[in-house]
This record gives structure tokens, sequence and C-alpha cells, in this order.
């Protein structure tokens, strides 16, 4: 089990203080702050994946243990450079991540539809 850590839908999140006394093997964290990403790596001992796709050039030369990215859906290479270190492929995903932050599931399934025939559909 993975601990969540996206203070944009559930505030404050989650202190990196506090991780290591969690009973769970890691964390998602998809707040996207570099910061708070440089602190995971540096003080907590569990495995830290990144859930969101702004800081994947950041995140994997540094040692995270992955990412769980919506935006993998639609520029699944993409996101494997990025991760990799790949700075041109990072600036490559600035324009699917921002609309994908935006719109949320709506506009990661508008993509989807247009590029791999899949429906539009969300659930409200």
């Amino acid at each position: 089990m993975l601990a969540y850590h996206f203070p944009q839908v559930s505030a404050p999140g989650i202190p990196v203080k506090a991780l290591d006394g969690l009973p769970v093997a890691g964390l998602k964290d998809s707040s996207g702050d570099p910061d708070r990403l440089l602190d995971e790596l540096a003080h907590y001992a569990g495995a830290t994946y990144v859930g969101s796709s702004a800081v994947l050039a950041l995140a994997g030369p540094l040692g995270a243990a992955g990412a769980i990215l919506a935006l993998a859906n639609i520029e699944p290479e993409g996101c494997v450079a990025a991760f990799a270190g790949d700075a041109a492929a990072q600036r490559g995903l600035a324009g699917r991540h921002l609309a994908v932050r935006q719109g949320g599931p709506r506009a990661l399934k508008a993509v989807l539809a247009g590029t791999q025939g899949t429906g539009p559909w969300t659930r409200d």
C-alpha cells in the first residue's frame, strides 16, 4: 500500500516527517513540487513514486522508485525518456501535461479519444 500526497485534492497532504511512521511500503506524490520531492528523496526511506509528469526528469535521476502517471496513457515513451533524465523529452511533455492538469480526467479522455480512438466519456 502507498501513502498518497496530493494536497490540491486533500489538503494539507502528508508531511514528510510523518511518512516513516505510516504502515505503507511507499508514497505516491502528485504535488509536482520539486522541493517536496527533494525532501522525500533525502529524508524518507520508503519508495517514492511521482504522480506529476512535471518532475519526471528530476525524479528519475535523483532516485525515485518510479512514476504513476495519467499522462503515461497518452505519452508513454516521452514519460519513460523524461524519467531517465531526458530534458528534451520533459519539455516535450509540457503541453499535454498542462492540458491534463488543467482539464483533469475529461481532458485526458478527450486526448485519448482523438489519438487512440477510445470513447471520450467520463463518469460524473
